[in-house]
């Protein structure tokens, strides 16, 4: 029993040992300009840009608000264009689409990359604090693979300042799963050369 408790605790203080560095508001995209979310508090759309824009009609010169938003209940994002009143004029569905990952997103997916047991196990083994960084949209080619088109994946990297990559991951936000915790073969690697 007492080898039991003596274990238990290593891993409790190796989990907590995990020293993580500041994440600084220009490391990380702009906050998303509207989140929707359902009854459950689960996000149903994030809009992620919107900017203004004249172009020339029939009719003359028109200005015109467009936004990018990515719908997580339906897979896919959009593109949408509104008058200046905010009168919705036209809305593109593109499951590539949504724009950039906003702050809220990035932010929600270095905390399931924390969280994950084989990448939190690389990361208990580092001395110095480790860096953050990511949100760089990942797609896969193929319609069997878990980040096909519509399943809003991202990148997260982690260093520290004296090794450039110590984990990398794809996170997939539509069902806050990692597929590809070790996207680069990293582990598999150290345990090769062991």
């Amino acid at each position: 029993m007492k080898k039991l408790t003596t274990a238990i605790l290593l891993v409790a203080f190796q989990a907590q040992a995990i020293e993580f560095d500041k994440i600084y508001d220009y490391d990380l995209s702009a906050p998303a300009i509207k989140i929707t979310k359902d009854a459950q508090g689960n996000w149903v759309e994030i809009t992620t840009n919107q900017w203004h824009d004249q172009v020339q009609t029939e009719e003359g010169k028109k200005s015109y608000i467009y936004q990018q938003a990515f719908n997580y209940q339906l897979e896919t994002g959009f593109l949408r264009t509104y008058t200046p009143e905010m009168e919705l004029v036209n809305e593109v569905k593109n499951a590539e689409g949504g724009g950039m990952a906003s702050r809220e997103e990035i932010l929600l997916s270095f905390e399931l990359f924390k969280k994950h047991p084989e990448i939190n196990q690389v990361l208990a083994q580092e001395k110095e604090p480790i860096k953050l960084f990511g949100g760089f949209g990942y797609q896969d080619s193929s319609p069997d693979k878990a980040c096909y088109q519509g399943k809003r994946c991202v990148h997260v990297f982690a260093h520290t300042v004296s090794k450039p990559l110590i984990a990398h991951a794809i996170v997939k936000l539509t069902d806050q799963s990692i597929p590809y915790p070790d996207f680069d073969g990293l582990y598999n690697k150290k345990e090769e050369n062991k």
